[in-house]
């Protein structure tokens, strides 16, 4: 999906390597399915194409949950509700062994995304992007959030509110898939 986006906008593999500060080898390999790569790298692959992480859900899922903007330029403070069965949902295979449902629309001012991450799993390297700000609360399990070069250990219950520009990494440090809720504002998933 990655190589198709990719052509859309009309770029090659080595500029998007260029921009995204990784190997056009790797983004190669990623394509083809040959690879796997951490959340921050599909982060820097998006930003370089252009594209929100969204876009890489798959067309049935999207499809599903496709809905209009939460309060429209026409003024309309019309509800949106999205059922459990018509979430946006992105997994992330080996070491991040994460799963992520976004439990909100892409177009209003906040993005909120439940997430569960299997004993072990994580972000990888340190990440940033466009958002300003983001709030991660634990409902169950235990986080280790590193923001900064600072390491925060999180248990059930616990939050944590960050510039989402500070590099930032996070990973499940407890022996029970962990359950969060992100909120990130403004939405760049």
């Amino acid at each position: 999906m990655i190589r198709n986006l990719r052509l859309a906008k009309g770029l090659t593999i080595n500029e998007v390597a260029q921009k995204a500060g990784l190997t056009a080898s790797f983004i190669s390999q990623f394509e083809r399915g040959r690879t796997q790569a951490s959340i921050a790298s599909i982060q820097k692959i998006t930003q370089a194409i252009g594209i929100r992480l969204s876009d890489l859900f798959n067309d049935e899922t999207a499809m599903a949950s496709e809905m209009p903007a939460s309060f429209g330029s026409d003024g309309s403070t019309k509800p949106i509700v999205v059922r459990k069965s018509e979430r946006k949902v992105m997994a992330y295979p080996e070491p991040e062994k994460t799963v992520k449902y976004l439990l909100t629309g892409l177009e209003g001012k906040f993005e909120v995304i439940y997430s569960l991450v299997e004993p072990g799993g994580g972000s990888g390297e340190l990440y940033t992007h466009d958002s300003d700000e983001e709030c991660l609360v634990v409902l169950k399990g235990r986080m280790e959030v590193n923001v900064g070069g600072q390491i925060y250990v999180l248990e059930e219950g616990d939050a944590i509110t960050f510039s989402s520009r500070i590099p930032h990494g996070w990973r499940n440090v407890g022996s029970e898939t962990a359950e969060l809720i992100w909120v990130i504002a403004p939405p760049t998933f």
